[in-house]
């Protein structure tokens, strides 16, 4: 089906996938729906019975063939398919009266659906008709209140950063109780923080697109001519501040996505801000069973939390004994 994200206006091509058995047949189906998939033509959504599993975990009393999970995963990935981890439950599908267990229903998106929306929910919900659970998959964000604001380790020494925080605390007045007055002045450290970001990476981009196009015209003319001293010089400069700008972003997404990479300098962005939303989709919370009802209301998760753990780490004992008396 094709047609339209509802909110967004983003064109989205949805498929219904219902796989045969064998091994061969079902290799069969994955190349038939790679020819399928093409990311100019808008978002893609496949969801279904996909027949297969990609790992041993993902099967419980029941036969696990290596070479149908090798296709299913090679399928995955070389069609850059992405999948949300699932909530509630972690199988599919219950046969031979719960003895069986596999996780045969999934959704799987494109990189570009993955990466807009990253907060998506996929819960199971309970069988009542079939031996499949139906999968529903939630593009509703929760709000838990403000996002931390993240400071990338690359802004500190750059010129004005030290001024920007400095100056949003010029004429803060300090009040109780001290964790309230430590909030709002990281609050007015972020929102200025903010202001001198934008124009940081406003003047910086700036500066790389003159800089690119003061070096093509130099290299074009070193064709033709020998250069000048002070255009020698220009073009050793331009290239360290085009050398710079991107060793600052590749910094950047080396912190967010907390990993070291494979080969230094790799431009693969795209593959790492995906990394990133993962991990950011592992951690967040998308709703909890609260007395055996799924609730996805952030007032009262916060409260369930919050009972949960004050309750665990409360002590005990009403009265605590005296260290004095406890010598003798």
């Amino acid at each position: 089906m094709k047609g339209y994200v509802v909110g967004s206006g983003d064109p989205i091509n949805l498929v219904n996938v219902y796989a045969p058995q064998s091994t061969a047949a079902k290799l069969s189906l994955w190349n038939e729906l790679a020819g399928i998939i093409d990311p100019s033509v808008g978002l893609w959504v496949l969801s279904g019975d996909f027949n297969a599993v990609r790992s041993s975990d993902e099967r419980k009393n029941s036969n696990f063939k290596p070479a149908c999970a090798e296709n299913f995963n090679n399928f995955i990935f070389s069609s850059d398919l992405h999948e949300y981890p699932m909530q509630g439950r972690k199988f599919t599908c219950i046969r031979d009266n719960g003895k069986k267990l596999s996780k045969l229903d999934r959704f799987l998106v494109c990189s570009d659906f993955f990466i807009k929306w990253p907060s998506a929910c996929v819960r199971v919900l309970a069988s009542q008709f079939s031996d499949h659970c139906p999968i529903l998959l939630e593009l509703v964000d929760l709000k838990f209140g403000p996002k931390p604001f993240r400071v990338y380790n690359s802004w500190i020494g750059k010129p004005g950063y030290e001024d920007a925080v400095k100056e949003a605390l010029v004429g803060f007045d300090s009040f109780d109780p001290s964790d309230s007055c430590l909030t709002a002045k990281f609050a007015r450290i972020r929102a200025q923080l903010k202001i001198w970001r934008d124009k940081f990476l406003a003047k910086e981009s700036e500066l790389e697109k003159t800089a690119l196009a003061e070096l093509e015209t130099l290299e074009s003319d070193m064709e033709n001519r020998e250069l000048s001293e002070d255009e020698e010089w220009s073009l050793v400069e331009n290239k360290n501040l085009i050398k710079e700008t991107e060793i600052r972003r590749n910094l950047d997404i080396k912190q967010r996505a907390r990993l070291r990479w494979a080969v230094d300098g790799d431009e693969n962005s795209k593959f790492f801000h995906a990394l990133v939303n993962n991990r950011k989709i592992v951690n967040a919370i998308h709703g909890l069973s609260i007395d055996g009802v799924w609730c996805t209301k952030s007032a009262k998760i916060k409260h369930k939390v919050l009972s949960f753990f004050r309750d665990r780490f409360k002590e005990p004992a009403s009265v605590r004994p005296d260290l004095l008396l406890s010598w003798y």
